[in-house]
C-alpha cells in the first residue's frame, strides 16, 4: 500500500500528516478537557458535582473507577451532552478562518455555560436555567458599573471577533451553517414541542430528577439539563392554559368579611438582605454589631424560611403576599408572569373587605416586573422613588439613580404618608419593600462611618459592608417601629427579610463562619419581627408562604381558621399547595381570557385541621 494512501493510520503516516491530524483533533480534545476540568475542579470545591468525586470520606479521586456507582455514573451524563457540545463547537469553529483565535472564539460559549452554571450555584446555591436569562437585565441593572462594563465588553468582543474571523466564501459557510442549524434543533424542539421532546428523552433514559435540580444536572449534563428544564416548564405552561378558571374557595372575601372584627391597619415591611450578624459564631466582633435599640427587637425576633438565598427578592414577595410556595413551575420568577390581571392574594382579599392597599417599592417599576405584579396582587396604590417614577404619582422623594434609598429615609417618608392615610379613616395595608441592603452593599461613609470592627474578614469586603449597613439599618428600623407604634398602637406589624445576602462566597462563607440559622444547609432561614395581637396558641409561620394566613389568622382572632385551613396551623400536602399555586398563576397571567371576578360567597370553605406546633423564638 502506498504511503500516500488515505487509509493509513496516524501511526504510519508521515510527520506532516500526523501533524495535520493532531492539529485537527486538538481543538476537540481541548473542549473535552475544558468540560471535564471545570466540572471536576468546581465539583470538588462545592460546585454542582461536589459529591460525585468522593464516595468514601471525601478522599480525592476515590471515585475514579469506571463503575456505575462512581466515575462511570459521572461519565454517563456526557453520553449526549458531549456530542452536542462538540457539534456546536464544530459548527462555530468551521464558520471561521483557520487559526488559534477561532478556537478561542468557538470554545468561549462552552466555557461560559459551564463556568456560569458553577459560579451561579456556588454563589446562589441554585441551578441556573434557560429562562433565568430573562432575569439578566434585572441582574445587570443592580450590578456594579465594572460588572456591567465587563459583561457588555465581553459580549461585544466575542461578536466582533466572530464577524472578523468569519469565512468570506458562501460555499465555505454551507457545511458549518448546517452544523449550527442542527445544534439549534434540540433547544427549538424543547420549546416548540416540549411533550415530544420529553417523551423522546425519557425513551433514552434522560429524565429530570424530581427531588433535586442539582442531581439532574449531574446526571444529564449542563446543556441537556437546561433543555429538559425548559421543555418541562413549557409543557407545564401549556397545560396551565387549559386549566379552568375556578375561584379559590379558601380565598373568598365573604369568608374574611364574616370573620373580621376590628379592621386593624396592617404594616408589612420586607427588607432586602436583612441578616443578624450575631448568628455568625465564627466571626469576632471588637465593637457591637447591633445598636443598643436592637435589643428590644431581638426579644421579638423569630425565624422563617424563604424561597431563596442570595437573590430573587420577588420570589420572597410572591410567597409573603400570595400565601403559596414559589414553585417556579412556569417561570424562574412568578412576578414576571403576572400581567395585571387580578389574582386572589392578600392585597386583593383585603381590598375586597374595604382596605386601602398601598405598596411602596423603593426601586424601579420594572424590577422583577413589580408594577404589573403588584396590580395583579391587588394593590390600589403603588409608589416608586421619584428617580424612577416618571409621570406616576408618588410620595417617595429620592432622585439618586446610583444608590438605593437608605431604610431610615424610606421609613420617615412612609410614616408621614401613613399618618395622612390614617386620617382618612379607611383601614390600610401598608406594604413596604426596602432595597438598601442590596448587593454590592455600598455605603456613604461620610454619612455612615464604620461602626463595626470585625475580625475574620477584610475591611470593605461584602461581609464588612453588609454588617456595617446592618448597624444603621437596625437603628433606623427600631426608630421606625417605635414611631409607627405610637402613631398606630392597634396596628398589626410584620417585618421580615427577603433572603440572606450572598456576601463573600455564598453558602460556603456561611458554613465557614458557622452561621447558626441553617435549614438543611440551605441557609434560607431569615429573621422576622411581629407587633400585634397575640394569644397563647398563636401559630407562628415557619415559611414565607405561611405569612398571609398568619396575618389573616391574628387579624380575625383565629375565626377565619375555623372556616378554612390556615397554612400556619397545618402542613399542606404538596398537591393542595400546587393546586392553589396554579389557580393564582392562572388568574394573574390572564391565560385563556379574563378571569371572572372574585365573587364573595362562591365555593365552600375548607375544614379546619389540627393546629401546627408554634415555631421556637430565637434567643
Amino acid at each position: 500500500m502506498s504511503r500516500n494512501s488515505p487509509y493509513l493510520s496516524p501511526l504510519h503516516a508521515s510527520r506532516q500528516e500526523r501533524g495535520s491530524f493532531w492539529a485537527f483533533i486538538a481543538p476537540y480534545l481541548l473542549v473535552v478537557a475544558v468540560v471535564f476540568g471545570i466540572s471536576l475542579s468546581f465539583g470538588y470545591f462545592a460546585g454542582i458535582d461536589e459529591y460525585t468525586l468522593t464516595f468514601s470520606e471525601r478522599w480525592p479521586f476515590v471515585a475514579f473507577k469506571f463503575s456505575f456507582g462512581g466515575f462511570g455514573l459521572y461519565l454517563l451524563s456526557f453520553r449526549y451532552e458531549l456530542p452536542f457540545l462538540l457539534l456546536a463547537f464544530a459548527g462555530l469553529l468551521h464558520l471561521m478562518r483557520p487559526g488559534l483565535a477561532r478556537v478561542l472564539v468557538a470554545i468561549a460559549p462552552v466555557v461560559a455555560l459551564y463556568l456560569g452554571m458553577e459560579l451561579y450555584y456556588i454563589v446562589l446555591h441554585s441551578i441556573v436555567k434557560a429562562d433565568d436569562l430573562l432575569l439578566l437585565p434585572e441582574g445587570l441593572a443592580v450590578a456594579p458599573l465594572w460588572a456591567q462594563v465587563a459583561f457588555y465588553a465581553g459580549v461585544a468582543s466575542w461578536v466582533l471577533a466572530l464577524l472578523f474571523l468569519l469565512k468570506r466564501s458562501l460555499r465555505q459557510l454551507v457545511v458549518p451553517g448546517l452544523l449550527c442549524a442542527a445544534v439549534l434543533v434540540p433547544p427549538a424542539a424543547a420549546v416548540v414541542a416540549p411533550a415530544s421532546f420529553l417523551s423522546l428523552a425519557d425513551r433514552h433514559g434522560i429524565n429530570i430528577v424530581p427531588w433535586s435540580d442539582r442531581w439532574t444536572v449531574i446526571l444529564t449534563g449542563r446543556a441537556t439539563s437546561a433543555m429538559l428544564f425548559a421543555a418541562a416548564k413549557q409543557k407545564a405552561l401549556e397545560e396551565l392554559a387549559l386549566l379552568p378558571l375556578l375561584d379559590d374557595s379558601s380565598r373568598d372575601p365573604l369568608v374574611l368579611g364574616e370573620t373580621l372584627g376590628e379592621k386593624r391597619n396592617i404594616h408589612f415591611i420586607v427588607l432586602e438582605s436583612f441578616l443578624d450578624p450575631e448568628q455568625f459564631k465564627g466571626l469576632k466582633f471588637h465593637t457591637p454589631p447591633a445598636p443598643p435599640e436592637f435589643a428590644e427587637l431581638r426579644r421579638r425576633m423569630r425565624v422563617a424560611t424563604s424561597a431563596v438565598f442570595g437573590g430573587g427578592t420577588a420570589q420572597a414577595e410572591f410567597e409573603l403576599l400570595c400565601g403559596v410556595p414559589a414553585l417556579e413551575l412556569y417561570t424562574s420568577a412568578e412576578f414576571n408572569m403576572l400581567n395585571g390581571a387580578k389574582t386572589p392574594c392578600l392585597p386583593q382579599l383585603l381590598s375586597g373587605v374595604g382596605y386601602r392597599t398601598i405598596a411602596t417599592q423603593s426601586y424601579k417599576p420594572d424590577f422583577f416586573n413589580s408594577e404589573k405584579a403588584y396590580r395583579s396582587l391587588g394593590f390600589e396604590e403603588i409608589h416608586f422613588p421619584t428617580a424612577y417614577a416618571g409621570q406616576r404619582q408618588t410620595y417617595l422623594q429620592y432622585d439618586n439613580r446610583d444608590d438605593y434609598i437608605f431604610d431610615g429615609d424610606l421609613f420617615k417618608q412612609n410614616l408621614a404618608y401613613v399618618a395622612k392615610a390614617m386620617a382618612e379613616g379607611r383601614p390600610l395595608l401598608n406594604y413596604v419593600l426596602g432595597t438598601y441592603g442590596h448587593l454590592p452593599h455600598e455605603i456613604d461613609f461620610s454619612r455612615f462611618p464604620h461602626r463595626v470592627k470585625i475580625e475574620g474578614v477584610d475591611r470593605n469586603s461584602q461581609t464588612d459592608l453588609a454588617i456595617n449597613q446592618f448597624y444603621y439599618r437596625a437603628e433606623a428600623l427600631a426608630a421606625y417601629l417605635r414611631e409607627l407604634r405610637r402613631l398606630d398602637p392597634r396596628g398589626l406589624i410584620v417585618v421580615t427579610s427577603d433572603h440572606l445576602p450572598a456576601l463573600d462566597g455564598g453558602p460556603r462563607f456561611y458554613e465557614k463562619f458557622r452561621y447558626a440559622l441553617s435549614a438543611g444547609g440551605e441557609f434560607k432561614e431569615n429573621i422576622w419581627f411581629y407587633y400585634g395581637p397575640q394569644e397563647k396558641d398563636t401559630a407562628w409561620p415557619d415559611h414565607h408562604y405561611e405569612f398571609m394566613d398568619f396575618i389573616l389568622d391574628v387579624l380575625t382572632e383565629r375565626r377565619i381558621c375555623d372556616k378554612m385551613a390556615c397554612k400556619n396551623r397545618e402542613a399542606w400536602p404538596k398537591e393542595k399547595a400546587t393546586a392553589e399555586y396554579n389557580a393564582i398563576m392562572r388568574r394573574g397571567a390572564g391565560l385563556g381570557g379574563v378571569a371572572p371576578p372574585l365573587m364573595a360567597g362562591e365555593g365552600a370553605a375548607a375544614p379546619l385541621a389540627p393546629p401546627a406546633t408554634p415555631s421556637p423564638q430565637v434567643q
